[in-house]
């Protein structure tokens, strides 16, 4: 609360029994004539004003100034009691905007300012400590990064850098090896990072990577790929957002939602197996354009299981024993060497419904014609419907026409052979 200092002033003034002598003042053109400095007014350790260390002892020499220098009249106590209200008016807003700052330990009004002026000159020319506000806005901070047991880490660094700022104090944390343990046990991807020569995260960056993953893995109902250990191992191989996104996707849109795909991957990656689809699809070991290629060969693969066909992730011969045909093999390109052509989903999906209907005419006349024609098989029927082969079609409608001749009573060459409507 300001002391009305005016009234104050006057009371003292009438109550006095004889009259004081005037003061003698320094007017402030005198003052800067003057070889010594005027006194400057700072503010000590605790907020209150405080006579500048170089300046205490300065004797005011204005009354022998130089070409007849004259001592002003003296003030009157109305115009005195003025000037102080102002000094104390500007003492008191100086006051205000350090209680803002400071802790109810460190706050100091002007009474407590007053008090603490004899202790001014020692203080004098010394920064300004870091109020405990500070360090509790630092404590918070450190809150939001989950770091803690930084209590005595932070007196012991207040305690040799007094005069610290929090930029530089955080800064110390991250980076000084006394102190940065805990930020380091936190941010343990950027101690990778740094090792192997990788730009650091800031701890905002981080923290942003960590929350978007947690959105992927709550949208997908996957709680327990929420730990700090998956959130480090994929900011330390740059594993993002969006490649973690696309990951998931794989293993539960394109992998465990569909059945005949999923049997193919289990049968294709048996070291991605059931259990571990989505664990392997996040393995930065695994480079997510090598498992969106393995994702498409068990696309393939389940496209040819979905017509009761087998499915092989490389080209592979089998012989075919299920249905008599001693003499025929059933080959097959693979469906990794597809996915590699890039024969989409889509397209193995119409390419083997075809291939499953023509296929036990095909390998019938193969077995009957296999003496002087080339056989027409799976692998063939791939190469025709998914390669877009015409030496493999030539061969279909080869032994197509040797079956209508048979028939007709013709050769395999005559003309309404060639017209008749192809029997595979």
């Amino acid at each position: 609360m300001a002391i009305n200092v005016r009234k104050e002033f006057e009371k003292r003034e009438a109550a006095k029994p004889s009259t004081p002598k005037p003061p003698v003042q320094t007017s402030t053109a005198n003052q800067r004539e003057s070889r010594t400095p005027a006194p400057t007014q700072t503010l000590n350790l605790y907020g209150t004003p405080a006579t500048s260390a170089r300046t205490r002892g300065a004797v005011d020499d204005s009354s022998s100034k130089r070409g007849g220098s004259k001592i002003p009249a003296a003030k009157t106590s109305e115009q005195i009691a003025a000037d102080a209200q102002k000094i104390l008016d500007e003492l008191n807003a100086i006051s205000g905007r350090l209680d803002a700052r400071a802790t109810s330990g460190g706050a100091v009004g002007p009474a407590a300012g007053a008090a603490a002026g004899a202790d001014a000159g020692a203080s004098a020319g010394k920064k300004e400590v870091i109020p405990n506000v500070a360090y509790d806005t630092i404590q918070k901070i450190l809150e939001s990064y989950r770091i803690t047991g930084l209590a005595s880490v932070l007196e012991t660094i207040r305690d040799e850098y007094p005069e610290i700022s929090s930029t530089e104090l955080i800064t110390l944390l991250q980076f000084d090896p006394r102190y940065n343990a805990k930020f380091n046990e936190r941010f343990a991807a950027n101690v990778a990072r740094q090792k192997a020569g990788k730009p650091v995260y800031s701890p905002g960056e981080y923290l942003a990577l960590e929350q978007g993953f947690q959105k992927v893995f709550d949208s997908y109902n996957l709680p327990t790929f929420k730990t700090q250990a998956y959130y480090d191992k994929f900011i330390e191989t740059d594993v993002d957002v969006v490649d973690v996104t696309e990951r998931v996707q794989l293993a539960y849109d394109r992998i465990l939602g569909d059945v005949a795909t999923k049997s193919a991957f289990q049968k294709f990656f048996s070291s991605l197996g059931f259990s571990d689809i989505v664990a392997g699809m996040l393995d930065p070991v695994n480079q997510l354009p090598a498992l969106q290629q393995k994702v498409k060969a068990a696309e393939i693969g389940g496209a040819a299981i979905r017509q009761g066909l087998t499915a092989s992730e490389l080209a592979a011969t089998e012989a075919q024993t299920n249905v008599g045909y001693t003499n025929v093999t059933r080959g097959t390109l693979g469906a990794g060497v597809l996915a590699g052509q890039g024969v989409t989903k889509a397209e193995a999906e119409a390419g083997y419904k075809d291939i499953a209907q023509i296929l036990p005419t095909a390998e019938k006349l193969s077995s009957i014609y296999g003496g002087t024609e080339q056989q027409y098989g799976r692998l063939e029927a791939e190469q025709e419907r998914l390669q877009g082969l015409a030496s493999a079609q030539r061969k279909r409608q080869r032994l197509s026409e040797l079956e209508m001749a048979q028939f007709t009573g013709r050769s395999g060459l005559g003309k309404g052979a060639l017209k008749a409507t192809p029997i595979i």
